[in-house]
């Protein structure tokens, strides 16, 4: 996620160094989060989790669209311990559909999540989270954040340079925050962002949250986020705008572009070691351009 976001936000300039609008060394928050209760018990999945909570089921990139499968899975307290035939779990498959533009510096990211357990998941929730470094970690403590209302976007700037995301209109974010990176926490008694904005300029992480509601057995929910940047306020949005009219041309697409066969097939172990060992190769190339 770090790698699409930063490829897709940069502003290259002819007459000096690009101006790199996201520069993520906290990689956990890069990306989205979603969480849910199920038996009394809050559930958190990462898209980068030290437990390594799930398991891939496939991935497709390309220059202007990338997709990514994956199944997420804990057992319920008091199973923890090797899984075994019978066992339940909290358990959700989570796809990601990722738009880039070639003309705006705009992206649109489509979260879908299925509950794949045999509960309810209660309350879910799906987390958008970015550590915006505006121009590289050299002046990663010089930023302003705000929230704009008639968006309902998080919004980040160094006065000049803005970067920020939002969803559709019919998918008002719920909470808000941009506070230090560091500070954040989520959990079973603190499920949700705390609605404030530290004054600046300082070191923010940006976030959104979207309560989706209850999640019966086989349903799916969809969550379209635009990400756009510009060098002046202006400019952003002007190209949050055009993702956003993006976004809502191609929403109808996808409970079929998550449904088709094979987003479902789970890719061969063989598989996933030659597209890490290309896409190692092709994040070398480019650190030498």
């Amino acid at each position: 996620m770090r790698g699409i976001a930063t490829k897709s936000l940069k502003i290259a300039r002819d007459e000096a160094e690009d101006i790199l609008l996201l520069d993520t060394p906290m990689e956990y928050l890069c990306g989205p989060w979603f969480g849910f209760f199920a038996r009394d018990q809050f559930f958190l999945f990462k898209n980068c989790d030290k437990e390594n909570p799930y398991d891939l089921i496939n991935m497709k990139g390309g220059k202007t669209i990338n997709r990514l499968t994956v199944e997420f899975h804990k057992p319920f307290r008091g199973q923890e311990g090797p899984s075994s035939e019978g066992q339940e779990e909290a358990r959700a498959r989570f796809f990601v559909d990722v738009y880039h533009s070639r003309e705006k510096l705009n992206c649109v990211f489509f979260y879908s999540i299925k509950n794949t357990s045999t509960v309810t998941l209660e309350s879910t929730r799906i987390y958008n989270l970015f550590d915006f470094d505006i121009n590289g970690l050299r002046s990663y403590n010089s930023d302003y954040a705000y929230f704009d209302d008639r968006f309902q976007a998080i919004v980040q700037h160094d006065t000049n340079v803005h970067v920020g995301f939002c969803s559709l209109e019919p998918f008002p974010a719920t909470h808000h925050s941009g506070g230090h990176p560091y500070e954040l926490k989520i959990d079973g008694k603190h499920p949700d962002l705390d609605d404030r904005i530290l004054e600046g300029p300082d070191d923010f992480f940006s976030g959104l949250e979207w309560v989706l509601g209850d999640m019966q057995p086989g349903e799916t929910r969809i969550l379209p986020v635009i990400l756009a940047a510009g060098e002046s306020q202006e400019e952003f949005e002007e190209n949050l705008q055009d993702g956003i009219t993006k976004a809502a041309s191609l929403f109808p697409e996808l409970p079929g572009l998550i449904n088709v066969p094979e987003r479902q097939k789970k890719i061969k172990e063989e598989d996933v070691m030659k597209m890490n060992a290309t896409l190692k190769s092709t994040a070398k190339k480019e650190e030498e351009c």
